[in-house]
């Protein structure tokens, strides 16, 4: 409602936090909201508590995820099916397990190059890349110096924890209980190795 001026009344705190998270795509941290709100670490603390009552997923279509470092308005998942009914749209395709492997390899080995991906699976990997940055799964995030040409390395991106509910690479269980020893000390064996591909390895689709 407008004042008898007809100037709108100010936001409130949680109004601000909210309209910016509606805006993005991707979760946003604390310290990017407060630069966009202007509001202190307390104001908004009380604003995202705020925001998650209100957004509780028994309450609402429409839920505050806390995800990747940062917080997410997103549909509450108990209603994907009435979503995916109205959007009419197919499922993403499945990632294959070529493209499984190489997000395990920057995310338990990264941040890693093309070609060291490709050492330590012992197949040229360059198309799964190429398709998961294309997916926005995996992104440049540097480059090695020490490296011919300084190639790019690659790491996982917001979205992959996004999309798994992770709030940091520190949520998914360690390495060495996932992997035996043995093929362990293999991979890493290959990753400081600096030969090429072997000529035979050939390459794969995305």
């Amino acid at each position: 409602m407008r004042d008898p001026e007809g100037k709108l009344p100010s936001p409130r705190p949680t109004h601000l936090v909210e309209a910016v998270l509606l805006v993005s795509a991707n979760p946003i941290g604390s310290s990017d909201l407060r630069s966009a709100t202007g509001l202190s670490e307390q104001e908004m603390e009380r604003a995202l508590a705020a925001l998650q009552e209100r957004y509780a997923p028994e309450t609402s279509g429409i839920v505050l995820r806390e995800v990747a470092g940062g917080y997410l308005l997103s549909t509450n998942p108990a209603c994907s099916g009435a979503v995916e009914r109205f959007r009419k749209e197919a499922r993403p395709t499945p990632l294959s397990g070529a493209a499984n492997e190489v997000l395990a390899c920057a995310l338990y080995l990264g941040p890693l190059t093309r070609a060291a991906v490709s050492r330590v699976r012992g197949v040229n990997s360059d198309a799964v890349v190429r398709s998961l940055i294309e997916r926005g799964l995996l992104i440049e995030v540097g480059s090695d110096r020490d490296a011919p040409g300084s190639p790019a390395l690659l790491g996982v991106t917001d979205e992959f924890l996004a999309a798994t509910g992770a709030s940091s690479q520190k949520d998914f269980p360690p390495v060495d209980s996932l992997v035996a020893q043995e093929e362990l000390e293999r991979v890493r064996e290959r990753l400081a190795s600096s030969g090429p591909i072997p000529p035979d390895a050939g390459s794969e689709p995305s």
